[in-house]
């Protein structure tokens, strides 16, 4: 039996690891004579191009793997190999494991849905149809029968899945960003996620982990993501791993490689804490999912999290300076309008993470928040990603007045851009943060406009309200620190003849460095080109007295 088992990515740099999961327990489990290819493509290529690279492989059955940002282009990927090859076609993934009979009732070119872990199911799948076995006896699978869909009975398998990571795999890799699972399930059951519902928390085999972590540093990815949901839900598996990379970087783990995780920091011990303090600059990369500060709102998503020992923890590792911090909040949650959104936010943009998302709450199958509309109403688009449009706290018209808040968020605090910048705004204008952001983001449009562009937007908007020379010298200092390429703009340029001369003064012959005459602040800010960037993609950067230039 020939099997194409695929999966569309978001982005090319992302590699799904969910088909080779499935092959990896196709390799273990099944017992009939299979033989399978991956297929690998982004969401953003040509359909009918890899519905012909499909079909041309005459495969006997077909299976993918969906998620909101894949379902509606891997539907019609399956529609047309369906169309011109009779072959089987086999779902599966959080998409449409909590919607089978929906899928299975409007899209006819789909004959099997399965839910639960493919490892075990698929396998079992595969033979039944095989050696024209009774599917049955398959757990978490739906199917049509008799002008009838029916599903057999959901099972939680207790065993751990077999790793991924073979030779095949590793070559089809190349660099891209690669993900790891250290556990599976999640102990906590927050309304808008699935993590919860997938049985108790299974912790993989200590030994297989540390493998599969030199197996993926030493691989020339340089970004290991772990999907654990919460990666410190169990205080000594997580310290073991920590422990495992700082005591092996730079050594079987090359330097360079930064695996990424997702905790909650509000359970983080002290013994955590202490490891990543003395972990190597580079190696971790910490995102953490704040929400919301609101109490009523944290409660009504099931999130007892504890806001003190939060934000003391945020802070901690983030003066710790070895690690790049990513937090996040979410809009569109119960009780939370404008006024305590905006608060929500200041909070978290005090805390003065290297990131700050603001997402977009969406009503995902299967998640509490949609399957309890009554408990949590809001309205949300059809189609995926399903993101809310309104709430009974929230009009249209503000969910659509923060998503343009968001964009200028991105671009001058997440892009790293207008850091020095947004330090003096927010010490000049009287804007809180949220003010800033909010207020510029409604008045000046970034979609598709270029970084210089951008800069000139800043500097006239905010030069109405504060010393304007000086701003464009904070607007100037941070392009040099931010970019290596960009155009300084005419309105932010100013010719200067001892610039020629402090050029010569701080080059001394090398290269890699820029040079800004502040005549504002009288100093002389540098930027060291050459050098390595930091967390935020910045270059080091230092100012001189104005003096220096008489030096001989």
């Amino acid at each position: 039996m020939k099997v194409v088992i695929g999966c569309l990515n978001a982005k090319y740099v992302h590699m799904s690891s969910a088909p080779w999961c499935l092959a990896a327990g196709i390799d273990e489990y099944s017992v009939s004579p299979v033989s399978y290819s991956i297929f690998e493509g982004t969401i953003n290529s040509d359909i009918d191009s890899y519905a012909e690279e499909i079909i041309s492989l005459s495969p006997d059955a077909v299976s993918f793997s969906c998620y909101i940002w894949n379902i509606t282009k891997t539907l019609l990927l399956c529609e047309k190999i369906k169309a011109a090859l009779s072959c089987t076609i086999i779902l599966g993934g959080p998409e449409v494991a909590h919607r089978r009979e929906d899928i299975l009732s409007k899209y006819e070119f789909i004959d099997f849905v399965l839910s639960g872990e493919g490892e075990f199911t698929y396998p079992l799948l595969i033979d039944a149809l095989c050696e024209n076995g009774d599917i049955r006896a398959v757990p978490s699978l739906s199917y049509r029968h008799s002008n009838s869909i029916c599903s057999t009975e959901d099972k939680i398998f207790d065993e751990i899945p077999p790793s991924p990571y073979n030779e095949a795999y590793l070559k089809a890799l190349q660099g891209r960003i690669c993900y790891l699972e250290t556990s599976r399930g999640c102990p906590f059951s927050c309304a808008f996620c699935l993590s919860g519902g997938m049985g108790k928390l299974k912790l993989f085999p200590m030994e297989r982990v540390k493998r599969d972590i030199l197996t993926l540093a030493n691989s020339s990815t340089q970004t290991v993501k772990l999907v654990d949901r919460t990666f410190n839900a169990v205080e000594s598996h997580a310290n073991e791993i920590l422990t495992f990379i700082k005591d092996n970087y730079g050594n079987t783990i090359p330097h360079g490689v930064c695996f990424h995780m997702e905790i909650a920091a509000d359970i983080l011990k002290e013994s955590t804490l202490n490891i990543l303090s003395q972990m190597p600059k580079g190696a971790v990369q910490l995102e953490i999912g704040i929400q919301s500060f609101n109490k009523e709102t944290l409660k009504a998503i099931h999130r007892s999290t504890n806001i003190q020992r939060l934000t003391e923890n945020i802070k901690r590792l983030i003066s710790f300076g070895n690690m790049h911090i990513h937090t996040d909040l979410i809009v569109g949650l119960p009780f939370e309008d404008m006024q305590s959104f905006e608060k929500s936010f200041d909070t978290a943009y005090s805390l003065g993470a290297n990131m700050l998302q603001m997402g977009f709450l969406k009503l995902l199958y299967g998640a509490q928040m949609r399957e309890s509309s009554d408990d949590y109403p809001c309205t949300f688009t059809n189609e995926p990603p399903y993101e809310v449009t309104s709430t009974p706290w929230l009009s249209e018209e503000e969910v659509i007045s923060l998503k343009k808040c968001e964009d200028a968020l991105e671009r001058l605090y997440n892009s790293s851009r207008f850091l020095i910048t947004l330090d003096y705004l927010i010490n000049e204008t009287g804007f809180t943060p949220f003010r800033l952001f909010f207020e510029f983001g409604n008045s000046v449009c970034g979609d598709k406009m270029s970084l210089s562009r951008y800069a000139v937007e800043v500097y006239n908007y905010f030069g109405e309200i504060c010393d304007k020379e000086l701003l464009r010298e904070k607007i100037l200092c941070d392009l040099l620190a931010s970019s290596a390429s960009s155009q300084i703009p005419k309105e932010i340029r100013r010719d200067d003849p001892r610039h020629k001369k402090a050029m010569v003064y701080f080059t001394k012959g090398g290269e890699g460095i820029k040079v800004a005459i502040l005549n504002k602040s009288n100093r002389i800010f540098v930027a060291y080109q050459g050098s390595k960037r930091d967390f935020s993609g910045r270059y080091e950067t230092a100012y001189f007295p104005m003096d220096v230039l008489e030096e001989k």
